[in-house]
């Protein structure tokens, strides 16, 4: 009879260790992910804009907002979520969202495409993209510095410099610079 109570309790206990086995597998599950969507929330800003009197409420200035929705276009989220968080102060992951939802403004004047001859980052688009018209967007300074870095075969110093002078990324500075015509080489 202690054998038959014995096997009895060792099959109770293994269903109780399979029930609570499947209920913590189960919690383990990947669940699909929940549509995001964009709600603004009022917020302080960290610091004060940096020109307050032309500022709107959300603390972007007609130019801020141009030069949001060119790096937008441009397919730099980064660095349009970095401009949008210096601005409004909002935190990383709400001006993550506010990028990803972000629609190219219509009204806004584009201030930031007149002139880019002094800027870290120039108004070069996706769609404009050889090395002729990239040449042409940047400085002669630049564009001469370059081309004697690609005549000299230091490529790498040729990226490094179109990145620094264009805002592109790795892989498009190096493709550009591999085409890069070596007749402008002085």
């Amino acid at each position: 009879m202690d054998a038959v109570l014995w096997i009895i309790a060792i099959v109770v206990g293994l269903i109780v260790v399979v029930a609570i086995l499947a209920v913590a597998l189960r919690g383990m599950r990947p669940k699909l992910p929940e549509p995001q969507v964009f709600t603004p929330s009022p917020t302080t800003a960290r610091t004060a804009p940096a020109s307050s009197a032309s500022a709107s409420v959300s603390g972007l200035t007609p130019t801020v907002i141009a030069e949001i929705d060119r790096l937008v276009s441009a397919g730099q989220k980064i660095h349009a979520i970095k401009l949008y968080r210096d601005h409004s102060g909002v935190g990383l992951k709400e001006a993550k969202d506010r990028i990803e939802h972000w629609s190219v403004s219509t009204t806004a004047p584009h201030l930031a495409a007149v002139s880019n001859a002094t800027a870290t980052h120039s108004s070069i688009t996706p769609t404009a993209m050889t090395p002729s018209s990239v040449r042409a967007s940047l400085p002669p300074s630049v564009a001469t510095e370059i081309d004697r870095m690609v005549a000299g075969g230091s490529a790498i110093a040729a990226i490094k410099a179109l990145r620094q002078h264009t805002g592109l990324g790795l892989k498009e500075s190096k493709d550009l610079i591999e085409a890069w015509p070596r007749t402008h080489a002085s």
